[in-house]
């Protein structure tokens, strides 16, 4: 295993490649390199005064030249950041600045909630004065949803991204020569896997806007314009272009390697992709949060779509073999490791485990191991992740979620956490929300069931959790009653809801 920290392993990539093509901003304005590297070094001098008092970072996720030159120039000095999307709920902004006892932004925007860092002084620094960290320390915070109505921030360390690194080098068949679209939200765990391959093996990122993403021509016209040849993003937006019929082979000719991950692709739509670019290669990929960003891959090939193989049964591809980084188990409720090939929840361990979430010691106890016996004591983590072990290859099956914890538009949500904030509603009683995805669709819905004290409008619920949470978390389906129905231990009859109002929706 390599030790090293970002800015050893970034120099030295800058050393071999100093007038290569580093970055294609949003204007498509090109900087190489040795830009990057000098820019960042001016910053990073200015803003090594923070890291003496432990100060965490926030950086406007707005994509941008002046986000990834923040980027670099927090993990050369070994401050700690975390990219923030600075449209999100106040109340949702203020409760990740209290977990993180940040009192800093890097932005270029306009904003009320923390001291924005002029970055225009840094400018005139010349002299590069700051020290280097170490490899244990923490690269960056990324939020998840988190179970307890308030946001998790998972603490990874630059050893674990180097190792992420390295591992992807070897998996994915990275070549110098590869240019990668950056389709992912900055604060969403895929565009990790983006930002550090490009940057620490040497090769060109081309940021896309969310207006382009939201633009499928504008998207696949910039795609083409700078001959990305590395796709990933999460199944929904392939799906998108599936549904439209937006993928034109000619456009797509540069496009090597297609990946994605985030949330389960069905096979019959993965067929269509599959037969349409065949000479191109496709990874399914897994990994959560707390575990830098991948932790398994499978390569798709012609056998994942005939009938009657070991894999026809399942409903989506394998999420393949576990990384060289990581040990594993796959256990019952009890903890005990089930036989092969049974269900059960996946825990894994290794270097590349979180540290644990920021400023919440309650959640890293209940879903981190630590100080355990076995695996050289590393850390271990709880997926909440039901999976399928293969008896023959070790190949493994994501099956479904032992909690409520779902996966919708690519992004993790805790269905507790709207529940959480729908009865902050005075005039909301009860609720029950849970989920609905039949095998044969490509999407799912969030389903809310209401009991009021008043009658109220959908648009009065829908306006009040804009207030606390991110749009993806909005019900697409809601229905108001008088009363929830208990079971006999005076519980919310949660099978009982599904059953009957599941029926009513439609997919």
């Amino acid at each position: 295993m390599y030790k090293f920290n970002f800015l050893r392993f970034f120099k030295n990539t800058v050393k071999k490649n100093k007038y290569k093509i580093a970055l294609v901003d949003v204007d498509n304005k090109k900087y190489n390199f040795q830009y990057l590297d000098v820019q960042s070094d001016k910053l990073g001098t200015f803003l090594e005064k923070y890291k003496k008092d432990n100060h965490i970072i926030a950086i406007d996720s707005e994509k941008s030249l002046s986000t990834i030159i923040a980027f670099l120039a927090c993990l050369k000095i070994g401050l700690p950041y975390f990219f923030l999307d600075i449209y999100l709920p106040k109340n949702r902004i203020k409760e990740i600045l209290k977990k993180t006892r940040c009192k800093f932004v890097i932005s270029k925007n306009r904003i009320s909630f923390a001291k924005k860092i002029d970055t225009k002084k840094s400018k005139n620094i010349k002299k590069i004065s700051y020290t280097s960290c170490s490899s244990d320390d923490a690269a960056y915070i990324m939020f998840t949803s988190g179970s307890t109505g308030s946001p998790k921030g998972a603490i990874i360390s630059h050893q674990s991204v180097i190792n992420f690194v390295l591992w992807c080098k070897d998996n994915f068949l990275l070549e110098k020569k590869d240019v990668f679209s950056q389709l992912n939200p900055l604060y969403f765990d895929n565009s990790v896997f983006d930002l550090y391959n490009s940057m620490l093996l040497g090769n060109t990122l081309v940021l896309i806007p969310q207006l382009d993403i939201n633009d499928p021509s504008k998207l696949i016209n910039k795609i083409q314009k700078h001959k990305c040849t590395v796709w990933f993003s999460t199944p929904s937006l392939l799906i998108y272009f599936i549904n439209f019929k937006l993928l034109d082979k000619k456009k797509f000719k540069n496009i090597k390697k297609i990946i994605f991950g985030g949330e389960g692709f069905p096979k019959a739509k993965l067929k269509i992709l599959f037969n349409k670019f065949n000479n191109k290669i496709f990874y399914n990929v897994y990994g959560p949060t707390e575990c830098t960003c991948i932790c398994s891959r499978y390569l798709i090939t012609k056998k994942d779509f005939i009938k009657n193989n070991k894999y026809s049964k399942s409903i989506y591809a394998p999420i393949g073999s576990i990384a060289e980084n990581f040990n594993y188990k796959i256990v019952d409720k009890k903890f005990e490791e089930v036989k092969r090939g049974s269900l059960g929840e996946l825990i894994l361990y290794g270097p590349n485990v979180a540290y644990g979430y920021i400023g919440d010691k309650v959640n890293t106890d209940k879903s981190f191991i630590f100080n355990i016996n076995n695996f050289d004591n590393q850390r271990g983590y709880k997926t909440g992740d039901l999976v399928k072990e293969n008896r023959l290859n070790n190949q493994l099956f994501f099956i479904g979620r032992n909690d409520t914890q779902i996966k919708h538009m690519g992004y993790r949500i805790e269905l507790n956490e709207l529940e959480i904030v729908l009865n902050k509603l005075s005039s909301i009683k009860e609720t029950c929300v849970f989920y609905i995805k039949k095998n044969n669709k490509t999407y799912g819905k969030i389903i809310s069931v209401i009991s009021t004290s008043r009658q109220i409008s959908k648009e009065e619920v829908y306006s009040f959790i804009k207030k606390y949470l991110p749009k993806y978390f909005l019900p697409q389906e809601l229905f108001f009653v008088e009363d929830l129905p208990k079971n006999y231990n005076g519980k919310i009859d949660r099978a009982l809801i599904k059953k009957k109002y599941e029926k009513k929706v439609q997919l």
